[in-house]
């Protein structure tokens, strides 16, 4: 069976495109370049065929208020929440952007657990997934289904980065501002615990952050690139440190980092320093920055049986 999962996000959208449960390609769109955000316009825009497809899974943006078929292929949509906590594992994974935007010989399976998805996004959002309760069946010990949380999150994300690049240091591409803090140092801009109390702090090190952009309150020499290293932290931290809470608070000790964001490596390696030094596991699944689109596909089939 053929069918098209999409996500419409506040900066990109995703269309995946199977085969049954095989990827046959996934195609990107910045949400500024689409037309307008409702089927028959990006259908059009984007050029994907209907032809053959039996169903069409949506999620993100108002896609809520979409209507219930196009060109006769009925539409499902499924709840951003669902969609971003039907954390999946790949299997056989081949798969690559390739210059068409190909995606072949992937196939992803769902490995649900107790773990908080975070989606690194425009913003950030957390989804705690935790498997049901135990019920007696058949003579027999079984769970039933998972229950999908929304915890929270925060609004700093991936707008967050392009925004303050433009306004500080008059770039908004994020690989260019990546390059640019690679060769700056946040440590110019920010202020140490060490700085404040001279060393280490309960269970905090001396090197910390205690104070993003603190030193910028004095008159202190800088650069534009310790600047952007300095978002970078600001970024990083803010959301590893938010993803740590939120899991404690779920008595969660796994976390799934998905979105956009995990592929600017500097932020994802900030983020993934703070969790795992407060003791929980972290993983990113292959391909990532598709996890919403794909798990649109799998929320979708799960409200529909």
């Amino acid at each position: 069976m053929k069918v098209i999962s999409l996500d419409f996000g506040g900066s990109t959208v995703d269309a995946v495109l199977w085969n049954g449960d095989l990827i046959e390609s996934i195609k990107t769109y910045e949400s500024k370049d689409v037309p307008a955000l409702n089927f028959e316009s990006f259908f059009e825009f984007s050029g994907i065929s209907l032809s053959g497809v039996d169903k069409i899974f949506v999620t993100g943006g108002k896609s809520r208020f979409f209507a219930d078929s196009v060109n006769g292929v009925p539409v499902v949509k499924v709840s951003e929440i669902d969609a971003i906590g039907v954390e999946y594992g790949i299997r056989n994974t081949e798969c690559r952007e390739e210059v068409e935007g190909s995606c072949r010989n992937s196939k992803f399976g769902i490995r649900y657990s107790n773990r908080l998805v975070v989606s690194m996004g425009t913003g950030t959002c957390m989804v705690s997934v935790k498997e049901g309760m135990r019920h007696e069946a058949e003579g027999r010990s079984r769970r039933s289904d998972i229950v999908i949380k929304h915890i929270g999150g925060t609004g700093v994300g991936g707008g967050t980065f392009v925004g303050l690049g433009r306004e500080l240091l008059g770039v908004s591409d994020v690989d260019e501002l990546l390059k640019i803090a690679a060769k700056g140092s946040s440590k110019k801009v920010d202020v140490s615990v060490s700085d404040i109390v001279g060393g280490d702090i309960g269970r905090v090190s001396g090197e910390a952050t205690a104070s993003n952009f603190g030193r910028l309150r004095d008159e202190i020499k800088f650069k534009k690139e310790d600047l952007a290293a300095g978002i970078v932290n600001l970024i990083g931290q803010t959301i590893g440190i938010s993803a740590v809470f939120a899991a404690k608070s779920e008595g969660l000790s796994s976390i799934v980092l998905i979105g956009k964001l995990t592929k600017a490596d500097a932020i994802l390696a900030v983020v993934k320093d703070i969790i795992e030094g407060y003791g929980l596991e972290v993983f990113v699944p292959e391909n990532a920055e598709y996890a919403t689109a794909v798990g649109a596909k799998f929320a979708g089939e799960r409200l529909i049986g």
